[in-house]
């Protein structure tokens, strides 16, 4: 239950709350403004391309920590305490940032570029598959840790996998309204403070889980 939780859980609730900061609803609307006046049918098609190719890029990423992980032997107990603190920090962070805006780092393939859909859904997918914008990092980061926790190189991208498909699932929703924009745009406005106290809370429920499992198995030896 505890891996289903950290696997799959976890990252595909991460996801959808990261699907409703400012950053992401940016980049969806790029989607949305891509697939708008095609077919209903064509535009679930490009939303399966455009989420699976975003995803696959993220997955990578799970993929590398995980080794990196598996390599260090990251079940030393004081890294392990070092990860925990670090996800539960990152979870407040996030909550914070919310009230009042932090200067958080990002990474970005577009820089100040807008980006038009001339590359193509799939190309589309793959760019903001790597553009982690200072909203969604300390998402982002909270489960890097959490990957290289893990210390598996296929539960790191099957991590990253679910949370890149987690960013992507309000899309779905959201193509079966004409205006599907207007509509994400709304529910953020509306829900936006709940979708961030759930996401950076899960953070810190993590963190602290995994604190406690640290604890309790450092005084059973």
């Amino acid at each position: 239950m505890s891996l289903i939780l950290s696997v799959l859980i976890i990252p595909v609730a991460l996801g959808i709350g990261g699907a409703f900061t400012p950053c992401a609803l940016g980049i969806n609307s790029v989607f949305l403004g891509v697939v708008a006046g095609k077919p209903r049918a064509r535009r679930i098609r490009d939303w399966m391309l455009f989420s699976a190719s975003r995803a696959a890029l993220l997955t990578l990423l799970g993929l590398a920590f995980g080794l990196l992980g598996q390599t260090l032997q990251v079940y030393a107990w004081r890294y392990q305490m070092a990860i925990n603190v670090g996800l539960i920090l990152l979870g407040i962070v996030f909550i914070v940032q919310r009230f009042r805006p932090l200067p958080l780092p990002g990474f970005s393939l577009l820089g100040s570029k807008a980006l038009s859909g001339d590359l193509g859904i799939l190309g589309l997918g793959a760019v903001f598959g790597l553009d982690i914008s200072a909203c969604v990092g300390p998402l982002v980061l909270g489960l890097l840790a959490e990957t290289v926790l893990l210390g598996q190189w296929w539960l790191g991208g099957v991590t990253l996998f679910v949370f890149g498909v987690g960013l992507s699932l309000p899309l779905l929703a959201a193509t079966f309204f004409e205006k599907a924009n207007n509509w994400l745009v709304e529910v953020a406005r509306r829900h936006r403070t709940t979708f961030y106290l759930v996401a950076g809370s899960l953070l810190i429920l993590l963190g602290a889980g995994e604190l406690i499992l640290s604890f309790a198995g450092q005084y059973t030896v």
